[in-house]
């Protein structure tokens, strides 16, 4: 306590050790064992907002009700009861400072130093957002990201890179390249690993992988990987991607001793030295630094142990001063040992006892900078992930408002602004309405608003029409979560307009696939009725053997026929074969021989020649008349003819199509008998389209169905 530590030092001592406690950037507070204030400087009635005269005497309970039962009441009455050192963090908002409060217990009751840490919560916090950042990416990226130890065994890998192989990123870890690739690609990874932990130089090359039997190939990124002291450990993998590294900030050390006065505890290193500077008094933390005794360093100079200073130089520096200045500066000292470290140290000019004297607190920031050439590294990497990245990657920025979130770009790595066509300078700071019109960016904000409301990544397809053109894209949105609340949103997008565009012709072609094969099993009936009927015949009349002969024979000809048609057109599409000449009269009547007509009858009306495909017309009248004579129970007649407007017709005298399934009556499958395939009109559909016709089915004057194939071609 301050007290006990006065009476043991002479006047000038004390005096001088008082100065210091008054210079010092700390705010100190001394308690008696009752927890009233007995002394406390300038800098704690800064903090405190209250001035010695206000506080001194006065229980801390009495003089600050509002922090009874806080972590603060809590922390000094556990120091007081267990005689053991505390500390806690508390943020002043009156100042907007955060400081770390240290408590102090001896015989005398308490002693209290309040440091500020607001630089170190800033810098953490921008740490750890920037972390979480690169975290959300690496983990939501499509590309591959591994880490792997000098012996080759993957220390990390994420979901996208242990996907590859069909395993988790757990399955995955502590794995090499032979259990998962084939062996002479393990030839490839292993001369190349070799290549960079002797060079230690980063290697970028194109390789093919043979992975579940097939081969691919990938853009393989691989850098040196080194800890905190420079050595190359292992080798960091990516494809056009790098692997987030993860290490929380260390919470700062405390003092190792119990403090034995408030002077010989600061958690600086304290030196007072004359205007030549020689050393008059130091703290303990001065004797850990620097490694001298005590006895030893008040026989020494400041230039002793400062790094690129000589003593004239340090005097023009302190005679430059005026009492009561301060002055900062950046520099180095020297341990006993011989060996540096960079020190940030503050120098105040003052009088004690009528004499010029010199306080320099200085500050070890070999941690420090440690810390911000760690944060200038993945600063380093965030960049290069997104430079590099063959997705389209961007940041938009969340803002709450009363309305809800509002959403605005912030940043588009390369690959999004070459394939959208939209460039960082011009959509940083706008909303996605403003960059892409109200329809599409109320889209996007929706979606966008889907994220932040579920707190953790989605994915989903959408198609956007951007100014490079319309693109289909698989999107992935990842929150960035501040202190509880989204504050940013990471999204990747890769372009699958290809692959959705060939699902889509797949799709298509299984469709015709299917429904060819219906129309062989349909067309294919006419003429194997017509050969099984011909060989029960002959069967039971054998004088009539060669003449149903000739007809089976017919019939498998057509077949065969029907078969190669059915294949061409398959192959080919809807195009017709060859055009030529054909008459209407004899190609008709050849088809109505290849039908089971029953008590059917076949009229031509008119003696005509049109321009056709033959073997696809004979399709058209044969489905045409089996399908009159099968849904008329076979009474009935077929007309057939063409007029003057370019049209040829199909037409009988049966039941007809109701008007309300005409215009269904043309698709596959569509039938009306329980027996049928409903392939027929189809067929006709799709030759009377090869040839440039357009088919009309309506009602005859019969009442019965007529078919009208407009836009032919009649030859005279």
């Amino acid at each position: 306590m301050i007290s006990s530590t006065v009476q043991d030092l002479g006047d000038d001592e004390a005096l001088r050790r008082s100065t210091v406690l008054e210079r010092v950037s700390e705010g100190v507070v001394a308690l008696d064992r009752d927890l009233r204030y007995t002394y406390l400087n300038e800098q704690a009635e800064q903090i405190l907002d209250a001035s010695r005269g206000q506080l001194m005497g006065q229980h801390i309970w009495d003089a600050f009700p509002e922090s009874k039962g806080t972590v603060a009441q809590n922390t000094i009455e556990r120091a007081l009861a267990t005689q053991e050192q505390q500390s806690f963090e508390q943020y002043d908002s009156s100042l907007d400072r955060w400081f770390e409060v240290r408590v102090y217990p001896d015989e005398s009751g308490l002693s209290l130093y309040f440091a500020d840490i607001t630089d170190r919560k800033h810098s953490e916090r921008e740490l750890t957002q920037k972390n979480r950042q690169l975290s959300a990416l690496i983990e939501n990226t499509a590309q591959a990201v591994y880490l792997k130890d000098r012996a080759g065994r993957y220390q990390f890998v994420n979901e996208a890179a242990a996907n590859l192989f069909g395993l988790t990123p757990k399955e995955a870890t502590g794995k090499r390249a032979a259990d998962l690739f084939d062996s002479e690609s393990v030839a490839q990874i292993r001369r190349i690993d070799e290549q960079i932990l002797t060079d230690e130089t980063a290697d970028s090359y194109e390789a093919t992988r043979l992975i579940d039997g097939e081969e691919r190939v990938f853009l393989e990124n691989r850098y040196p990987y080194r800890d905190e002291d420079g050595t190359v450990v292992g080798i960091m993998g990516i494809s056009r991607e790098i692997t987030e590294r993860k290490r929380r900030e260390k919470t700062l050390e405390g003092s190792r001793q119990r403090l034995k006065s408030l002077f010989e505890d600061l958690p600086d290193s304290v030196v007072i030295h004359d205007a030549e500077g020689n050393i008059l008094d130091v703290n303990d933390q001065t004797v850990d630094e620097l490694g001298y005794t005590r006895r030893k360093l008040l026989s020494m100079n400041v230039a002793d142990f400062e790094v690129g200073l000589s003593s004239e130089e340090l005097r023009a520096i302190w005679r430059t001063m005026e009492v009561g200045d301060r002055a900062k500066k950046s520099g180095r000292h020297r341990h006993r040992d011989g060996s540096t470290f960079p020190i940030e140290v503050w120098v105040d000019k003052t009088e004690i006892g009528g004499e010029e004297r010199f306080i320099a607190l200085s500050r070890d920031v070999t941690e420090q900078l440690r810390k911000e050439r760690k944060l200038e590294t993945l600063t380093e990497e965030y960049h290069a992930l997104l430079e590099n990245a063959d997705d389209a990657i961007f940041f938009v920025d969340v803002e709450q408002s009363d309305s809800g979130p509002e959403f605005r770009f912030e940043r588009l790595n390369p690959y999004h602004e070459a394939t959208t066509g939209l460039d960082s300078e011009s959509v940083q700071g706008k909303t996605p309405r403003e960059v892409l019109g109200p329809d599409l960016g109320a889209e996007l904000e929706a979606n966008y608003c889907r994220c932040v409301e579920a707190g953790e990544p989605i994915s989903y397809q959408e198609e956007l029409e951007m100014p490079a053109g319309a693109r289909i894209w698989q999107t992935n949105l990842a929150p960035v979560t501040v202190d509880g609340t989204v504050s940013r949103i990471v999204g990747i997008a890769r372009d699958v307009t290809a692959q959705v565009h060939r699902e889509e012709d797949l799709r298509r072609k299984n469709e015709r696939l299917d429904e060819f094969a219906g129309i062989v099993a349909h067309d294919l009936r006419n003429p194997l009725n017509v050969a099984q009927m011909r060989t029960t015949l002959t069967v039971e009349d054998p004088s009539y053997e060669e003449l149903h002969r000739k007809k089976v024979h017919e019939a498998l000809d057509r077949m065969e026929d029907i078969i190669s048609d059915t294949l061409i057109l398959a192959r080919r599409g809807n195009e017709a074969e060859s055009l030529e000449p054909v008459s209407v009269t004899d190609i008709a009547e050849q088809c109505w021989d290849m039908v089971e007509t029953d008590r059917a009858s076949l009229v031509i009306d008119d003696e005509c020649t049109i321009e056709s495909d033959p073997d696809r017309l004979r399709h058209v009248f044969e489905n045409l008349f089996r399908n009159a004579v099968e849904h008329s129970e076979g009474d009935v007649t077929v007309r057939v003819g063409c007029t003057g407007d370019a049209v040829l017709y199909v037409e009988d005298d049966g039941l007809g199509v109701p008007p309300e399934h005409r215009e269904t009556a043309f698709k596959p499958g569509q039938t009306s008998r329980e027996q049928g395939t409903g392939f027929g009109l189809s067929i006709v559909k799709r030759i009377a389209e090869a040839h440039g016709w357009t088919v009309h089915l309506t009602a005859s004057s019969d009442g019965g169905a007529r078919f009208e194939f407009s836009e032919i071609t009649l030859l005279p």
